[in-house]
């Protein structure tokens, strides 16, 4: 039989761990970081599949996505969005859901189907984002995927040299510790059990542009004027990270540039 002072040691174990479950994740967030309100609120939600393959994903009115999910196994952290570093003025514009810096105009929404539309212009008016996210669905031979183009144009009577990214905290089965690798175009987040997890691609391949997929050790959210910050020192990495797409490209005076990339359920 155990003695009370045993019981009382076993009680206070099992609570510090349970405190420690709860403990909410810290975000390190880039100089300048606004927090902003009602962006991370889905006005549209998709489902599609069957049983194991069922798979969810929701956009927000600005264009991120919030949630995404596969056999009902969470995928997103805190944050998902895109970023555009303005690499002629080092000036870094980007809106990661709940937090985002501050100079975006407001978003004009559009949705018909299985795409959306999503326009917004800096509030500089040197840049205009148009958005476009396409659900494509879940089969009983695997899971669904978000594809989203994102083009950007030039509004500013200069050339300008730009870097632009599409970033995932990554917190598969809603649990901080997961396993990440990259290849050439793609980065991965897996679950503690490798059964589930989320994949980001870059599909686009313009000889003109340069790209890059990562993988980032943190708990938050990358600076696109300095993306690749946080590199984990090996992979495969394992614990609280987030996966990113990243392209560059040089624009004349309203030109505009289109960079695709896909996240997929595993």
């Amino acid at each position: 039989m155990l003695s009370k002072s045993s019981l009382l040691t076993i009680v206070l174990v099992l609570s510090s761990l349970a405190a420690a479950e709860q403990k909410p994740k810290q975000l390190s967030l880039p100089d300048g970081t606004v927090q902003s309100d009602g962006v991370t609120t889905c006005d549209v939600t998709y489902t599609s599949g069957t049983s194991v393959t069922t798979t969810q994903f929701c956009v927000t009115v600005n264009g991120n996505i919030p949630k995404f999910s596969v056999a009902t196994e969470q995928m997103m952290g805190i944050a998902e969005g895109y970023g555009l570093c303005d690499m002629t003025s080092s000036t870094s514009y980007y809106d990661y859901g709940g937090y985002d810096s501050g100079n975006w105009g407001p978003a004009t929404f559009t949705h018909s189907g299985n795409t959306i539309t999503v326009k917004r212009t800096t509030t500089d008016g040197n840049w205009m984002l148009t958005q476009t996210i396409k659900n494509e669905e879940a089969s009983a031979a695997g899971f669904g995927s978000a594809k989203i183009s994102m083009k950007y144009q030039n509004l500013s009577g200069t050339t300008r040299q730009a870097e632009v990214i599409r970033y995932a905290d990554v917190d598969a089965n809603s649990d901080f510790t997961n396993h990440f690798d990259t290849t050439s175009t793609t980065a991965i987040g897996l679950d503690g059990d490798f059964q589930h997890g989320l994949l980001i691609s870059n599909n686009t391949f313009n000889n003109s542009y340069g790209y890059l997929t990562g993988v980032l050790d943190i708990a938050g959210i990358p600076d696109p004027c300095d993306p690749f910050h946080f590199l984990p020192p090996s992979l495969p990495y394992v614990g609280d990270g987030s996966i990113l797409a990243m392209w560059s490209f040089r624009l004349a005076h309203k030109a505009s540039a289109t960079v695709t990339g896909t996240y997929t359920g595993i």
